[in-house]
């Protein structure tokens, strides 16, 4: 589902308000390959006194959750918790160090440093932990789906609709 709750953005550099083109809300329900269910509201930027993110994946042995301060998760410190089996509450789980050594830790420029980094590991290793152009096309067919599924108001498979 998707929904454009502001009709004007704010320009930053100028001060002139812009009219919205894009959706700011986007709601994702579905079940993985896999069969996990999975849930990811993704609402605009930051705004006052917004949760934030969350992206959430209930499997037969526990529930994940990623969050972020506001809805452009590429761009802000994420928390990852779980909880298994009978557990109540979610618990913060560690991201080893080795997977952010050596890069800043700002996410905006550490994302894309890290990116970087396995890209340029993948090229000499011969191996394939980046994200490929196969990898940005499948995105782009969820996205694709996203967009039809909302407009038509009727759900979508992914496999099918890139098929």
């Amino acid at each position: 589902m998707l929904a454009t709750r502001r009709s004007t953005a704010l320009a930053v550099d100028s001060g002139e308000k812009l009219p919205v083109t894009a959706p700011d809300q986007v709601l994702v329900s579905g079940v993985l390959t896999g069969g996990a269910p999975c849930l990811a509201p993704l609402p605009r930027g930051h705004a006052p006194g917004q949760r934030g993110s969350a992206v959430g994946i209930n499997g037969t042995e526990g529930d994940l959750r990623v969050t972020g301060p506001f809805g452009h998760l590429q761009f802000v410190p994420l928390t990852l918790s779980g909880a298994r089996g009978d557990e109540k509450a979610f618990q913060t789980l560690t991201v080893p160090d080795d997977y952010q050594a050596e890069l800043p830790a700002d996410p905006m420029v550490g994302n894309v440093a890290r990116t970087y980094a396995r890209m340029a590991a993948d090229l000499r290793e011969g191996t394939r932990t980046a994200p490929s152009f196969d990898d940005a096309v499948a995105l782009h067919r969820v996205i694709a789906a996203i967009e039809t599924a909302a407009a038509d108001g009727k759900t979508l498979d992914v496999d099918r609709a890139s098929a």
